[in-house]
This record gives C-alpha cells, sequence and structure tokens, in this order.
C-alpha cells in the first residue's frame, strides 16, 4: 500500500530500511500469513505478488515497531485493512450526505 502524500512525514525517517528487513529479511520475501513469494503468481488469485508492509495492531504511521509489521501479499493486505477502509468510506458518505449541493 502507498503512503499518502498528506502521512508521510508520520513515517519514522527509516521507514525504507524497516519495510525492506520485515519483507526481505525477516520474511524472507514470503507473505508471513499465506507464504505467497515475492514477485510469483500468486497461489490463489494468480496475480504477481508485491510484498507490502502492513501495520497489523496500531494501523497509525508512527506505530513502526516490529513487532506491529509483518510483511504481506496484496491479498492478506487488502483482507486485512478492509474493514477500517469500508469504515472511512462509510465516515466520507455521512460526511456528503450531511452537505448541501451549495456547499459542495
Amino acid at each position: 500500500m502507498p503512503i499518502l502524500p498528506e502521512n508521510r512525514e508520520r513515517y519514522p525517517a527509516d521507514w525504507k530500511l524497516r519495510s525492506h528487513f520485515v519483507r526481505f529479511v525477516r520474511a524472507k520475501g514470503f507473505c508471513e500469513w499465506c507464504a505467497a513469494e515475492h514477485r510469483k503468481p500468486h497461489p490463489i488469485t494468480g496475480s504477481k505478488v508485491v510484498l507490502t508492509t502492513a501495520h497489523i495492531y496500531n494501523d497509525e504511521p508512527e506505530a513502526c515497531d516490529l513487532l506491529n509489521l509483518r510483511a504481506l501479499c496484496q491479498k492478506c493486505h487488502n483482507q486485512h485493512d478492509a474493514e477500517r477502509r469500508a469504515q472511512g468510506r462509510k465516515a466520507r458518505q455521512e460526511k456528503m450526505s450531511g452537505q448541501t449541493h451549495l456547499e459542495l
């Protein structure tokens, strides 16, 4: 998952190093949940796997303790984040429905 520009400064200065360590040193290039291998076809979806670094217990960008980070394929990362993204969509829809057309 790409880092949103508005959150970039919330990540530690060594984020790239932490992310690389989690994905390629600790996880050895495999999803830590389903074992899909980086840059190979996913065993379920068939799409090319791109490992990402996911926040598991605390999704705040500052929460970059290695125990909070996991190397996940797109499928596992999307499943993990699905509920939080759905809540965000719902909140945005509720906010938009409360505005008048003139405010939009």
